[in-house]
């Protein structure tokens, strides 16, 4: 039941937008009473909230469970491309304006933080490089969550962004592939805290 709420609110929010969709179109579309819906969350903010998160799960948890054996630069990339694949699904574009919004909302009360996808995102990339490193990360000077934010920039953000945005990268295998190996050649050469990690 819950996740069939979710589901649907995340449609509507989607289709409608934060000011368009209510709580009562999303519980007639859900088929349950607006009395259920008020008593999971309370109100349409944390609804939409729940929505968002559970739609940018759906999307990441199969990317952080098959992770492939290998060095931890393999790893990265495959993760990079996995996730810059999923973000330039017309499903999640469509949900990148639920997740400003909520971002907007939260730097309107706080301080500034990454957006709930790139969180998600970079949790996933700072596993790997916590993972590889052990011991040596947390002894060293190397600030992982900066590192693995960098690296969740350099790999998804830029080249969707050069993408969807700049229009000078091919939306194509091959492209992706080529952009996401010279990306990572360049942070190699700079960054031998990552030739130290890795096992090759």
């Amino acid at each position: 039941m819950g996740t069939h709420i979710l589901d649907v609110a995340l449609e509507q929010f989607v289709a409608h937008g934060v000011e368009g969709a209510s709580m009562e179109g999303i519980a007639a579309a859900a088929n349950v009473s607006k009395r259920t819906l008020y008593a999971r969350f309370g109100a349409k903010a944390r609804l939409l909230v729940s929505a968002v998160e559970h739609g940018i799960a759906h999307h990441l948890r199969p990317i952080a469970s098959n992770i492939p054996a290998g060095s931890a630069r393999d790893k990265l990339l495959h993760v990079g491309r996995k996730i810059l694949d999923s973000s330039l699904k017309r499903e999640v574009i469509g949900l990148e304006s639920l997740v400003n919004c909520v971002a907007d909302h939260e730097s309107e009360v706080g301080q500034a933080k990454p957006s709930m996808g790139a969180k998600a995102g970079i949790a996933i990339i700072q596993s790997i490089l916590e993972e590889a490193c052990g011991t040596r990360a947390r002894e060293s000077d190397t600030d992982l969550p900066f590192l693995a934010a960098f690296l969740f920039d350099a790999l998804v953000t830029s080249p969707r962004h050069r993408i969807l945005q700049r229009r000078e990268l091919e939306n194509t295998a091959q492209a992706k592939s080529d952009y996401l190996e010279r990306t990572m050649e360049l942070i190699a050469d700079g960054m031998p805290f990552l030739g130290r990690c890795s096992p090759d």
